[in-house]
């Protein structure tokens, strides 16, 4: 492939303006997803051919600055100034210009060819207001293109303006607007640049960008130039030039230049910002008057939530049976063609019977993130956030601490996790760390949706697992009151945060979000699941005993069993797991669970693939558990509550113990505490329940 004709495009912008939106617009399904080397900021990618060039486009994460005081920021920093992409795509949510020219203030700075986006002009016009572009694109010194991504108006706008610059020298030297910092700062500056011009190792960086952070202080800038020249007298100097600083603003030296740069974008804003005769109405104003009322709002949040899984059941349970049949169609054509023996018991029971009865449930996963990634889109879940900080402040967290729990509800509790480094106190991030691990995550979902839909008829399944996501909310929230008023005691923090105009998500928007979530929970069930499903069938299959000629097939697998290294091993639980009203089998699923919770379903479907030889017509987990006596409504009930609290799988602990510094103290009280706990629930419920005679 030619390498001119190649071209590398990075898009940034800030939280909710509408980059993803428009990288989606640029690219369209040719996107992959992956994550950083060394670090879990997610990466996007994606592939566009325009008149006959290939364009990469780069999704950085969304960022309010170029500080670096974030994993986010040190990812968005860095690739702009290792990979110094062809252009960099800035986006701005044109309702909020002032607020989004300060990140621009610093992209500049790094002498980057740049296209501006103007996103949601639209909703700029309802507002009553109008932009100048063309007078924005002067006093910048940038290509300004008004875009409505979600209606693709202005991505061709953008693409050919890509061309332009990188076929055109003259825009790669385009004179670009300079933040005035004033005659004092200046000074100190070029005083900062002589010293760096001296060093050949700096000379990769722009040195006024390089003298302005050196100026500001920042660590990572002074760890980074440490590395590769003596920094002694430039630390001198910075310190001279600060002190100078200080002295005439009366304050610090990166306030006087945040305060430059606000007023730089204050003033393009009164130059290009213009209002039109008439204000239109502001559907967003008009929809928060119910959606945050402080008596509706809860209502509303409880309705959508319950209209997601809804949803999920209804448009879902066609397809999960329609799966159910295939695999049954697909073990009997297993069991026709290859003959009874070890291999045969491998593919039907172990690999089929295990990852079959985790990918029987993919419709399912892929319906639940289409609705969330919906009210994501809308802009509805910001609002959730805000709606649930009068809530989660009584029981000693932060509103923010709402956004992990329901990423983590969202997909993983591993990115839950990771995203409680958003909150500023270490005490919410703790807290909000040990309660993720309650939430019903993609995992455990098909868990939770296999033994409701075996258990309850349909008219009341979507009740039960609503109730079960209200229960685990009400559990974290019981342990974020005892372990804020207890280990975790710390001071209340400010809730702040930024609201997005609602918008019409799109369709392909939608599906993306859908599939790439979806992606992710196929590759585990081909991976991880493949891989631990065959070790538990050679745990039930292991060590073979003689066939007794007196015992029938199914007796014969049944003493088989008992003494496979699973059921000595289930024996061994069996006392442990009674009170709970649980045998063996189930004992060991909910061990395998530990490695991945998708492995509880895996386990369960080779379990009863074994167990049942004797049937001639394959059968779907859900009727085999159905059919099973060892199970009721009650027992299901009690399973499903000891699923939702006890210790969360193997990866989401080592990321909570890498968060916590790597405290044993935290690694422990999460994994032995949470399966105490999980255990005395369960065993309330069930010795409760059957003294009531409840579904027993």
């Amino acid at each position: 492939m030619d390498a001119a004709k190649n071209i590398i495009v990075s898009l940034v912008g800030n939280p909710n303006s509408g980059k993803s939106t428009i990288f989606n617009a640029l690219t369209g399904s040719d996107q992959h997803v992956g994550n950083y080397p060394g670090i879990t900021v997610e990466k996007k990618e994606g592939l566009r051919n325009h008149k006959g060039y290939n364009i990469n486009f780069i999704d950085l994460p969304g960022i309010y600055s170029l500080s670096a005081y974030s994993d986010d920021e040190m990812v968005t920093r860095d690739f702009l100034l290792s990979e110094k992409p062809d252009v960099v795509i800035y986006v701005i949510d044109a309702a909020n210009i002032e607020r989004n020219l300060y990140l621009f203030t610093q992209i500049i700075e790094l002498k980057a060819p740049v296209i501006m986006a103007l996103n949601m002009i639209d909703i700029l016009r309802l507002q009553g207001e109008t932009v100048n572009q063309e007078a924005m694109s002067e006093l910048l010194g940038v290509p300004v293109f008004g875009t409505i991504a979600n209606k693709n108006i202005g991505i061709g706008d953008i693409l050919d303006s890509v061309l332009d610059i990188y076929e055109n020298e003259k825009f790669k030297k385009q004179t670009r607007a300079k933040i005035d910092y004033g005659e004092v700062i200046k000074d100190e500056t070029d005083k900062l640049e002589n010293l760096i011009v001296k060093n050949s190792e700096l000379s990769k960086f722009p040195k006024n960008w390089l003298a302005i952070k050196l100026l500001e202080k920042e660590p990572s800038i002074l760890k980074l130039i440490s590395r590769v020249c003596d920094i002694t007298e430039i630390l001198y100097q910075i310190e001279k030039s600060r002190n100078h600083i200080k002295e005439h603003f009366g304050e610090k030296a990166e306030t006087a230049m945040v305060d430059k740069r606000y007023d730089f974008a204050n003033d393009i804003v009164k130059t290009v910002v213009k209002k039109t005769e008439q204000k239109k109405i502001d559907i967003t104003e008009i929809i928060d008057n119910f959606a945050l009322n402080r008596y509706l709002g809860i209502p509303i949040f409880a309705a959508v939530m319950y209209i997601i899984f809804k949803f999920t059941f209804t448009f879902s349970t066609p397809a999960v049976n329609l799966f159910g049949l295939f695999f049954e169609w697909f073990g009997g054509i297993i069991t026709g063609i290859i003959p009874n023996g070890p291999v045969q018991s491998l593919i039907a029971d172990g690999i089929l019977g295990g990852v079959g009865g985790v990918l029987g449930f993919f419709p399912l996963i892929l319906f639940m993130f289409f609705a969330i990634a919906f009210f994501e889109d809308s802009g509805y879940i910001a609002r959730a956030a805000f709606i649930m900080d009068k809530i989660m402040s009584k029981f000693g967290l932060h509103g923010k601490s709402f956004l992990p729990l329901m990423l983590s509800t969202n997909g993983c509790a591993v990115p839950g996790i990771l995203a409680t480094r958003t909150l500023d106190s270490k005490q919410d991030r703790l807290i909000t760390m040990f309660i993720v691990s309650f939430m019903i995550c993609g995992a455990k979902l098909p868990v939770f949706a296999l033994v409701i839909s075996a258990f309850f008829s349909v008219k009341y399944q979507t009740a039960i697992m609503f109730f079960m996501y209200v229960l685990s909310i009400v559990i974290a929230l019981s342990i974020a009151k005892l372990l804020s008023a207890t280990v975790l005691k710390g001071q209340e923090a400010h809730f702040v945060m930024e609201l997005p105009p609602y918008h019409i998500p799109t369709l392909k928007g939608l599906l993306l979000k859908m599939w790439e979530r979806g992606w992710l929970y196929i590759k585990k069930a081909g991976t991880v699941i493949v891989l631990i499903s065959i070790l538990i069938w050679a745990l039930f299959a292991y060590p073979k005993i003689p066939v007794n000629k007196n015992l029938s097939k199914a007796e014969n697998m049944s003493v088989q069993m008992q003494h496979s290294a699973a059921g000595k091993a289930g024996k061994i639980l069996d006392p442990f797991f009674k009170p709970i009203g649980m045998d063996g089998g189930r004992a060991i699923a909910l061990i395998a669970g530990f490695a991945a919770k998708e492995l509880i379903i895996s386990t369960l479907g080779t379990f009863y693939s074994i167990e049942k030889v004797d049937s001639k017509i394959p059968q779907s987990l859900k009727k085999k558990i159905s059919a099973d006596k060892n199970w009721s409504p009650l027992k299901a009930i009690t399973f499903l509550i000891f699923c939702l609290i006890y210790a969360p799988c193997i990866v989401a602990v080592i990321v909570f113990f890498k968060e916590t510094g790597s405290s044993y103290k935290w690694l422990a009280l999460l994994v032995l505490g949470n399966t105490t706990s999980a255990w005395i629930a369960s065993f309330i419920v069930f010795q409760f329940g059957k003294l009531l005679k409840i579904g027993a």
